[in-house]
């Protein structure tokens, strides 16, 4: 049967057009100052090399504990009163860094910015995919999350400019206070349209503590949650000492680009991946991007010139770029309707454990084998990956009954 789709086939619906920028609004804080904190620290607090590399890091541990209990509160709490209280706490966290700090306060003020934005971004995400239809899943998570591919590219050039020109670190933060008060109001526009209590079926009280880990994840998301987050191991490498291995090579002009080629073919691979995931399945779309990670980040160590450095920034966002996305909706479809919290916690958990490690774990094989060998280490995780989806996770092509989109008997993928 034929014609216009039907109304609960839409996408582009008035929550998912404001939820997807607020998403972009809040990744913008976290890139803008993850590009820039370090510097300001060294420079203003007399901070040293490893103090100043802690400023950024501790973001991320903040963030981590964040996306662990995220999860529970949402199903717990509902979406609503969360996806408000986070943004909210973002803001707060974000007017901070105007105050006058010393290094002890401002790492304080990192990690409680870090907590604010895992939890947002957590529940942006829950409301986003519980906004969109099942057989479009897949798209809309592209869609969605195309906003944080242009901020992994814009947001660090947009920063360092600004830190560099007469408004210095204070104009930064000025961009961070204007993104969260952009996504508090786009949120607070459509909050009548997002659950304020906690789903049916919700586990509570002593039945939430019985579940598995005190309900704290889903094991239906950590499979795929594993396999993206061993592929975040040499994305995280790459983009840590991509600067390094440019200047010791002589690209560091093309290093500038990389990742504004990077976010500009995830804003075509995102959309474009989720339409074909949704239509022929899961495994046509990831096998060909976790390959193309492992090619990129193979090629990355084997650039000499900047046409072969930026190749292999756009393999690098055709693969992990688009796998994010993929990978969060493949999360979705497996978890039940009153998980889709826990399930997009548990998933993004692992992921961030991998973006964490990535650094540590390669960066001890820099100094014996040389950038070259570490990126090739990387391509090596990226196709453990590969045979932990192929072994482990992938499965049948359908959305379940009962998951972010709404109940019934399972729906199958449009081919």
């Amino acid at each position: 049967m034929t014609g216009a789709p039907d109304a609960a086939d839409r996408l582009w619906t008035a929550p998912f057009l404001a939820l997807t920028l607020a998403n972009l609004c809040v990744s913008v804080t976290s890139y803008v100052l993850v590009a820039t904190l370090a510097g300001y620290a060294a420079g203003a607090y007399g901070a040293n090399p490893a103090q100043a590399g802690l400023v950024s890091s501790v973001f991320f541990v903040g963030a981590m504990l964040a996306r662990l209990v995220a999860g529970r509160v949402l199903t717990s709490r509902g979406i609503r009163p969360v996806v408000l209280g986070s943004l909210a706490a973002l803001l707060a966290t974000c007017l901070a860094y105007l105050l006058p700090h010393a290094m002890p306060t401002m790492l304080l003020v990192r990690v409680l910015h870090g907590i604010a934005y895992g939890f947002a971004a957590t529940a942006l995400a829950s409301a986003a995919m519980r906004a969109v239809p099942p057989a479009r899943r897949g798209e809309g998570s592209g869609w969605f999350t195309a906003g944080m591919a242009l901020a992994t590219g814009i947001a660090p050039f947009v920063g360092m400019t600004l830190a560099r020109g007469g408004g210095g670190q204070g104009a930064v933060f000025a961009v961070t206070i204007g993104c969260c008060v952009v996504a508090l109001a786009a949120a607070a526009l459509v909050a009548g349209s997002l659950p304020a209590r906690p789903p049916a079926g919700a586990p509570a009280g002593t039945a939430a503590r019985r579940s598995w880990v005190g309900g704290l994840v889903d094991r239906r998301a950590l499979p795929v949650g594993a396999v993206v987050g061993l592929c975040a191991v040499p994305f995280a490498a790459i983009l840590a000492f991509l600067s390094s291995y440019a200047a010791q090579v002589g690209l560091p002009e093309a290093a500038s680009a990389y990742f504004l080629v990077y976010a500009g073919v995830i804003l075509v691979s995102r959309p474009a991946a989720g339409i074909v995931q949704d239509r022929r399945g899961d495994e046509v779309v990831v096998v060909p991007i976790v390959l193309a990670l492992a090619l990129g980040s193979l090629l990355t160590g084997l650039a000499a010139t900047g046409p072969v450095l930026l190749l292999a920034a756009g393999l690098l966002g055709l693969g992990y770029g688009t796998l994010t996305s993929v990978g969060q909706a493949i999360a979705v479809a497996r978890v039940a309707r009153e998980r889709v919290g826990l399930g997009v916690s548990s998933y993004f958990l692992l992921v961030e454990v991998g973006t964490g490690l990535g650094p540590v774990v390669l960066g001890l094989l820099v100094e014996p084998v040389g950038y070259p060998g570490t990126y090739a280490a990387g391509a090596a995780f990226a196709l453990a990956a590969l045979v932990l989806y192929l072994a482990v996770v992938r499965g049948p092509r359908t959305i379940r009954g009962g998951t972010a989109a709404g109940e019934g008997p399972a729906v199958p993928r449009r081919r």
